[in-house]
């Protein structure tokens, strides 16, 4: 009887898992690859450092980026206002001026609106600046 009951929860886990794995979106949906990017060590007297946050439109209709909402004057947002089909990838590139940020850790935020059912999404960059 222990061993028909443990059968069952194992099956029942797994069948749970898998529901949340795969999500049937009603409209545009974005999910990005990664949420975060870590520059490591940055000199504030150097060049300006970039990077890109690679999306997917999982959802059921076409995908359109509103805005980048950076935490800093020390990052600026680059994106495409074109619609993503379903299936579909974009970017946003965020670009980092290192000499407007003070010396040591950082972390700043990028809140990226669209008409995804979700609405919101945060992406992060970190890094450690020096002079």
């Amino acid at each position: 009887m222990k061993i028909l009951f443990v059968l069952l929860c194992s099956v029942m886990t797994i069948l749970s898992l898998h529901a949340e794995e795969k999500r049937d979106y009603k409209g545009a949906h974005l999910t990005f690859e990664e949420s975060e990017y870590d520059f490591g060590e940055v000199s504030r007297k150097g060049e300006n450092r970039s990077c890109s946050f690679r999306f997917v439109n999982d959802g059921t209709e076409p995908l359109v980026v509103l805005s980048a909402t950076t935490s800093c004057s020390c990052l600026k947002a680059e994106f495409s206002r074109k619609p993503i089909a379903v299936g579909e990838r974009g970017e946003i590139q965020l670009t980092l001026e290192a000499k407007k940020v003070d010396k040591g850790v950082f972390r700043r935020v990028v809140q990226i609106r669209s008409n995804s059912v979700c609405g919101t999404e945060i992406i992060t960059i970190k890094g450690v600046t020096k002079d």
